[in-house]
């Protein structure tokens, strides 16, 4: 049985330095909607942390609520740790796919705002999903995939997997994406990724039924990454959390220990703003560690 969770609402990418990460996504095209800062620090135990303390900016695409929002995370407590992996690292979240519909302007741009071009744009290289396309990292060396498109559309985020058939049953059946094709063995240009020699990888899309966008599990086959999952800290830097919405978190904490996931704490309230709605939220590794979360707002508000 899968989550309620009817659609997902934002990921979660946590930087060292707020503004300057912010300009950058601005030059790709994304805009500052909301921003989240609690007036002091809380308990973090849904975070598995002790005490917690941000700085973010909720940023959308051209999507609006109807795509992916951006939730461009700084920590305060605790700091920022960490070094976010390569495009074909660990097991986890890995990267951002951003469409525009000039993408020359927008890598121009990006590199202007503390951007590192890896490579590209090239042909299709992702077994014809997409056009041009190039890598980037922000000014953190969180990779972001830009690709052509008629808008700015975050379209994807991609999981490196462990095992892709596990992921591929997790995603499917408890957190109730649609798989829109089989898994495929897809040819990964080396200029794209850094690489001496082309590799290769198995690849899967799943749709989201409540937008337009899609998750894409990667296991990839050359380069071999030998790397056991880990659940990384959520102050690390680069992608963190993937958030579905939800009308019953409680109910959702049932479903994900009954596939026998454990959550980093039960369902609990968290502030992201005092004139902002409270909200019941539940986090917890996926199958490759990558952190998974459901949230739903409540009727108050505040500080807690």
């Amino acid at each position: 049985m899968a989550i309620r969770g009817n659609r997902i609402y934002h990921v979660n990418s946590n930087c060292s330095d707020l503004d300057r990460s912010v300009l950058f996504y601005e030059a790709l095209g994304l805009t500052r909607v909301l921003r989240t800062v609690p007036s002091r620090a809380q308990s973090g135990l849904a975070f598995g942390l002790d005490e917690v303390s941000w700085d973010a900016w909720m940023m959308h695409s051209d999507d609006g609520m109807g795509g992916l929002s951006l939730d461009l995370l700084e920590w305060k407590i605790p700091a920022p740790i960490g070094t976010p992996p390569s495009t074909t690292g660990e097991p986890g979240f890995n990267r951002l796919v951003v469409a525009t519909a000039d993408l020359d302007g927008a890598i121009a741009k990006a590199l202007d705002s503390g951007g590192t071009l890896v490579g590209g744009p090239i042909g299709a290289a992702t077994g014809g999903v997409f056009g041009r396309v190039a890598m980037m990292l922000d000014p953190d060396g969180v990779a972001v995939q830009l690709v052509e498109g008629d808008r700015t559309s975050i379209v994807q985020v991609v999981v490196n997997c462990a095992d892709i058939e596990v992921s591929l049953t997790y995603y499917r059946d408890v957190m109730g994406l649609r798989p829109v094709g089989p898994v495929e063995t897809v040819s990964q240009p080396a200029e794209l990724h850094g690489l001496e020699r082309d590799g290769s990888m198995k690849s899967v899309v799943l749709a989201d039924a409540g937008s337009v966008f899609t998750v894409a599990l990667v296991e990839w086959i050359d380069p071999c990454v030998q790397v056991e999952p880990r659940v990384p800290s959520a102050n690390e830097l680069g992608l963190f959390r993937m958030a579905w919405s939800t009308e019953d978190c409680a109910h959702d904490e049932e479903i994900v220990r009954a596939a026998g996931s454990v959550p980093f704490a039960p369902t609990g309230e968290l502030s992201v703003g005092d004139n902002l709605p409270l909200l019941l939220v539940l986090f917890w590794p996926g199958p490759n560690g990558e952190c998974l979360e459901v949230i739903e707002v409540t009727g108050r508000s505040g500080a807690l």
